[in-house]
């Protein structure tokens, strides 16, 4: 039986491996991708000390630095897990494993519109994350799609880059923040377009422009989805961990959930609002402390 099953392989589940093993924890990593959202990040320019580095070759070095502490690193697809006598059972397409604990770093996905062209041209100009990708915009038209908060904040955040700004809504009114909607209506490069909803993505081998419902279109160089996350919480749920009233789960200090044994790091947890490979690499580590501290009370 391992000390640790790490579940996912972002910067939360990396961040994780690395220091089971620098605490001398008998540990696995297992993802259906090492390297998770990160591998579809066009450009990181908030990892601190990397500027400009792809989200991929970000990850890269992630990997590279777990394997030099010799962590396995399954790829494989977690399907169940149970809770047994002295710990979880880890069950996957491919194997089965046991653990004394669970770090559960899977993250979540970005609500996506759903349209046709979104898939095609993720990453050439259709993005989800304004803080990643955002700064690559400068001087260009870009348009944020959402009424919320995150919405409200990516269109605040755009207009230190881009020279216009749209925001469409499919409401009559922004619901975000009061203090965030007035800053987006007050500002001169932002145009909010209300009552409209994004319905095809257009271009070549970039986007070039977006078609709305009421009949428009718009020539963008960037379009930012920002409608919503879904965390991936499901198989948590079923060993009893409890989450927020938005479906994260909840953590203390130390990333341990309310099951003995259970932990959880990265952009599944409540722990913080900011979902960046930085604080994510973070609980990982914090969660990874957590773990063995329990071994090591586990073991007098």
């Amino acid at each position: 039986m391992k000390d640790v099953i790490i579940l996912g392989g972002g910067a939360a589940g990396l961040g994780a491996a690395l220091y089971s093993a620098r605490f001398s924890l008998d540990t696995i990593c297992i993802a259906k991708e090492m390297g998770g959202t990160g591998n579809i990040a066009h450009k990181v320019d908030n990892w601190i000390g990397e500027p400009g580095i792809g989200g991929m070759a970000l990850m890269d070095k992630f990997i590279a630095h777990v394997k030099e502490y010799k962590v396995p690193l399954i790829t494989d697809t977690v399907k169940e897990i149970k809770k047994i006598e002295g710990g979880f059972e880890v069950i996957c397409e491919k194997e089965s494993y046991q653990g004394r604990s669970v770090i559960f770093a899977m993250g979540m996905k970005h609500r996506e519109l759903g349209i046709p062209g979104e898939k095609e041209f993720s990453g050439k100009g259709v993005h989800y994350c304004y803080t990643c990708d955002g700064p690559l915009y400068k001087d260009s038209t870009v348009a944020v799609v959402g009424g919320s908060d995150s919405a409200a904040l990516g269109a605040i955040f755009m207009k230190d880059y881009a020279k216009k700004v749209y925001v469409v809504y499919r409401g009559d009114k922004l619901r975000a923040e009061p203090f965030n909607s007035e800053q987006v209506y007050a500002d001169d490069k932002t145009e909010v377009i209300h009552n409209a909803n994004v319905v095809e993505v257009l271009g070549d081998k970039m986007m070039t422009k977006v078609k709305l419902d009421n009949g428009n279109e718009l020539e963008l160089d960037g379009l930012f989805i920002e409608i919503g996350h879904i965390p991936l919480n499901e198989l948590a749920v079923n060993v009893g961990v409890k989450l927020d009233s938005h479906g994260f789960i909840e953590v203390n200090k130390e990333g341990a959930t309310n099951v003995e044994g259970f932990f959880a790091a990265g952009d599944i947890t409540d722990s913080t609002k900011l979902k960046q490979f930085i604080t994510s690499a973070s609980e990982g580590s914090i969660a990874a402390q957590g773990v063995y501290n329990y071994i090591t009370r586990l073991k007098k």
